[in-house]
């Protein structure tokens, strides 16, 4: 470690001050090569839990040395290795949760920069944002504080990110973990001052969770007819909806599918939801016997698809 790197961490920790002249310093000390090591990135780490007002300028730069540090210098190269996710998540949970705003910032950010990451990174950073929403605590929001029971633009934003961030296995879908997550927070927050987009991620996630099923048809223009129908019919239970769509479904699968001890797993119906994806579906969205505003979006969507 360089004598430089010496005195502005002394001057930083005595000041617990991390504004824009400490961090130009910092990074004059630390990147003067556009790379960091193991050491300086605990450096980094230790600062940013010891300061009590980090800067603007402090995140962008802490969040760009440790990204690049983990993606831009792994081997490979973009790809974040299970022993450097586990790093990263034991460098931020010293008290067992994220504490600062950078530090939720820069799990993100390296999700999206990579171009794979370890699931267990990715579903941290969404069980961050969920306790944030439904627990009123954590760092989503800068200079204000967490309402539980409601989501911001902030968190939505958070959400949309990791959801559709290039590294992980499947960018482009929702799985069913994180699609459960979702409706885990609408739930919560259904009496909540919720922002407006919180409505379309919800929709749109979700949506892309039942699309990207490998069994997945458009709904039949017969289906589509009724689930409007069904909407515009304030006094129909959302079972008998799901019954109807059951009954369609029976009547598209071939014969003996169901029966035949040999059968393949279900096949996919000429259009339409499998069963189990219905199934599924009922009980997510007809488990309190009535249709949400969020749920009655979801459906809408679906059988416009």
């Amino acid at each position: 470690m360089t004598r430089p790197l010496d005195d502005v961490t002394a001057m930083i920790a005595q000041a617990r001050s991390l504004g824009p002249d400490e961090t130009l310093a910092l990074r004059r000390a630390v990147w003067p090569d556009g790379k960091i090591s193991a050491q300086e990135a605990g450096i980094l780490f230790a600062l940013n839990r010891v300061s009590s007002a980090p800067s603007r300028e402090w995140v962008d730069f802490f969040v760009e040395a440790i990204t690049a540090y983990l993606v831009e210098q792994a081997d490979p190269r973009g790809y974040v290795s299970d022993e450097n996710a586990a790093w990263l998540m034991q460098a931020i949970d010293q008290d067992g949760k994220v504490d600062t705003l950078a530090e939720l910032e820069l799990v993100v950010k390296v999700i999206e920069r990579a171009e794979n990451v370890p699931d267990s990174l990715k579903a941290y950073a969404l069980d961050q944002i969920r306790h944030a929403v439904l627990h009123g605590e954590g760092p989503t929001r800068c200079g204000g504080g967490l309402q539980p029971g409601s989501i911001g633009t902030t968190e939505v934003r958070l959400l949309r990110r990791v959801l559709y961030a290039a590294g992980g296995a499947a960018p482009a879908h929702i799985n069913r973990a994180e699609a459960e997550l979702l409706f885990e927070i609408k739930d919560a927050t259904l009496a909540g001052q919720n922002a407006p987009e919180w409505q379309t991620l919800f929709v749109q996630a979700l949506s892309l969770h039942l699309m990207t099923n490998q069994r997945f048809r458009a709904l039949t223009r017969q289906d589509a007819q009724r689930l409007h129908a069904f909407m515009a019919d304030t006094s129909a239970g959302i079972g008998s909806f799901f019954g109807r769509m059951a009954g369609s479904l029976a009547d598209r699968t071939p014969l003996g599918a169901a029966s035949s001890p040999a059968a393949e797993p279900e096949p996919a119906p000429e259009d339409g939801l499998t069963a189990s994806e219905q199934d599924w579906l009922q009980a997510m969205v007809g488990g309190d016997g009535k249709l949400d505003p969020l749920e009655r979006a979801l459906l809408k969507a679906l059988a416009e698809a």
